[in-house]
């Protein structure tokens, strides 16, 4: 029975008694073949290896951008650019000090907004930006603002934040994201406030059968916290106890809502 053989281009390539021949007149045995395949593809690798890196411009305008395409996303709740913008492997700290990952960040975007809509500054104002060892900081104080739909008030503050971006697939990726509340300089404590916490801690509903909103109020050590219908437990900062006095006083819900609106203002002013 005749060795089996096929032709490629102008070589003969077929099989012997002593082995695999390669080419007219030319002997190769396959242990030969194999070496010369381990040889040719550790070249490959090699040049692979030898290619420059995808890097990313380290330009303030190019981070800015990034941080300004993250903004736009959270603000029109794009989940498909949050997605892409921010690592897998990200961590977020809020103001109030509570740590997500990019999961937590996204399921926060997925729910229906609630009574309560957020909107930050869209400029970004005192920003400085550092690049090291592959890594850009960029750092920077922004504004925000709290809109409770139902009772139509609204609070704000500023904040300073720092974000960390890591060059990935030839693009910036938020991979650090840390938010601290800048407090009010002129502002001067009532001496033993907190003594008087206690008083506010309680459930209250607002118009008929509560149509008109509802909040609880919680103390945690020398801390207030409302928590408004389906949002999480925040403090009451300054800005938050005038906007939420200034409503009740203007309303005039009963005897007990303005006097504790007039304790809520003595004691954070």
């Amino acid at each position: 029975m005749p060795s089996p053989s096929v032709e490629f281009a102008h070589t003969r390539i077929g099989y012997s008694d002593g082995g695999l021949y390669f080419c007219v007149g030319g002997h190769m045995t396959v242990r030969s073949l194999f070496i010369a395949f381990v040889l040719l593809s550790s070249l490959h690798v090699s040049a692979q290896q030898n290619q420059p890196p995808v890097t990313c411009p380290a330009t303030e305008q190019a981070v800015r951008e990034v941080e300004h395409q993250i903004w736009a996303a959270f603000n029109t709740r794009d989940l498909a650019a949050l997605d892409k913008l921010i690592d897998d492997d990200s961590i977020s700290t809020d103001d109030d000090g509570t740590s997500k990952g990019k999961r937590e960040r996204l399921a926060a975007i997925r729910r229906p907004e609630g009574d309560i809509h957020t909107e930050a500054s869209e400029q970004p104002e005192d920003s400085r930006v550092v690049f090291t060892n592959g890594v850009a900081i960029l750092n920077f104080t922004r504004h925000w603002t709290d809109y409770e739909k139902k009772m139509g008030i609204d609070w704000g503050a500023a904040v300073r934040v720092t974000m960390v971006f890591a060059c990935k697939n030839g693009g910036w990726r938020d991979v650090a994201f840390q938010e601290t509340d800048m407090p009010n300089k002129n502002r001067k404590p009532v001496v033993g406030a907190s003594d008087h916490f206690d008083d506010y801690v309680g459930h209250y509903r607002f118009g008929k059968n509560g149509d008109k909103g509802e909040v609880s109020i919680t103390r945690v050590g020398d801390k207030l916290y409302d928590t408004w219908a389906d949002e999480e437990a925040s403090y009451v900062d300054r800005g938050r106890s005038f906007a939420l006095c200034n409503w009740l006083r203007r309303k005039k819900l009963s005897v007990l809502l303005d006097e504790l609106a007039s304790l809520v203002l003595h004691l954070f002013r």
